[in-house]
């Protein structure tokens, strides 16, 4: 606490007069009105700063003030700034008016209807005192679900002036002046129990969300790790049946077949069933980013192209060899067609 703050305001305090009872004949008696709140106001400072437009039939509209506690952290407003209210959480402000109450006169205030509807909630004594002096303390609650903004110089509270009975000195007890709680600090403002509540089972509910979704990640890390592997395994046996295929194709009858075109289709499709093999057990999977697969998936698309093309060509070079061959026997049966190399055979003539 500030005690040069709280020597100075008690000082400040200290210069508003309390009279005992009111010096004219005809008294009012009850609820004030609106002329008798300004002629109180011109006789001792009822309300100070006072402004004529506050003033109600029967009440004043009290504004917010410069300094206020959030979160049990204590701030200052400036002219145009405001205040965020969280859901479920208090604000303590003190009133912009210092409220000079005489012996015979009571306040009572509360929060304009106003801020009720938007979810603000007031808990602070309804009455005030004979012979207060100050400021005044106002812990507002948000009990909405949305944030809430009030503003500096906003109106927060109507208070009414009610007359009492006669004072007598030395007979009535005495309210004391100043008061004991001057400075808003003094009144232990802290953050509010329901907020710190929420906050914390918000936070629980998020842990249990983060440990929910650690549990899914790995859950869908093992599905993801069986189909990764079921990919692999595929890609494999795929890999060694082109394998087969193509040497089955290239294979001539002949003791020279050397081809290099089935050779290296061959050892295409043997490397990627040994990557998609090692892939399926391993515990790094590698076909899990996209790319890589994008590059795998290319692969064997080229692997299936060369089959084919290795399949065509062997095929087309099989086909010619066969009509080569038809061709040259074709040659050789045609000659003897066209020209026949046995004579005819002539009878001898029978003698008589």
């Amino acid at each position: 606490m500030d005690d040069k703050r709280k020597a100075a305001e008690i000082t400040r305090l200290t210069g508003y007069s309390c009279p005992t009872k009111d010096s004219r004949e005809n008294a009012p008696v009850g609820v004030l009105l609106s002329d008798q709140i300004e002629h109180y106001v011109h006789s001792f400072r009822l309300i100070d700063p006072f402004h004529p437009e506050n003033v109600k039939a029967a009440g004043y509209e009290l504004t917010i003030g410069r300094e206020y506690f959030l979160g049990g952290e204590r701030r200052e407003l400036g002219r145009d700034d405001e205040i965020r209210i969280p859901p479920f959480n208090v604000v303590v402000i003190h009133t912009a008016e210092t409220i000079n109450l005489p012996r015979f006169l009571i306040a009572r205030w509360n929060l304009r209807v106003r801020w009720a509807y938007q979810g603000l909630l007031w808990v602070g004594a309804a009455q005030v005192d004979p012979g207060w002096v100050g400021q005044l303390p106002c812990p507002i609650y948000n009990l909405s679900k949305k944030e809430v903004v009030i503003r500096a110089g906003d109106p927060i509270a109507l208070m009414d002036f009610v007359t009492t009975t006669p004072f007598t000195h030395g007979i009535c007890r005495e309210f004391p002046r100043p008061p004991k709680r001057i400075l808003l600090e003094e009144y232990n403002a802290t953050e509010s129990a329901l907020y710190a509540l929420a906050v914390s089972r918000l936070d629980e509910f998020s842990k249990r969300i983060s440990e929910a979704s650690k549990d899914t990640d790995e859950k869908v890390g093992n599905i993801q790790g069986r189909v990764d592997s079921f990919i692999s395994i595929t890609f494999a046996v795929l890999g060694l049946l082109f394998a087969a295929i193509t040497l089955f194709v290239a294979k001539p009858e002949q003791p020279s077949w050397w081809d290099p075109s089935a050779y290296w289709v061959a050892f295409l499709a043997m490397l990627l069933s040994m990557l998609a093999y090692v892939n399926s057990r391993s515990s790094v999977q590698w076909f899990r980013r996209v790319w890589h697969r994008a590059v795998f998936e290319l692969l064997l698309f080229a692997l299936v192209v060369a089959s084919i093309v290795v399949f065509s060509t062997r095929t087309q070079t099989r086909v010619q060899q066969l009509n080569q061959q038809v061709q040259k026997l074709q040659e050789l049966v045609s000659p003897t067609r066209a020209n026949p190399t046995t004579a005819p055979v002539q009878r001898a003539p029978s003698g008589k």
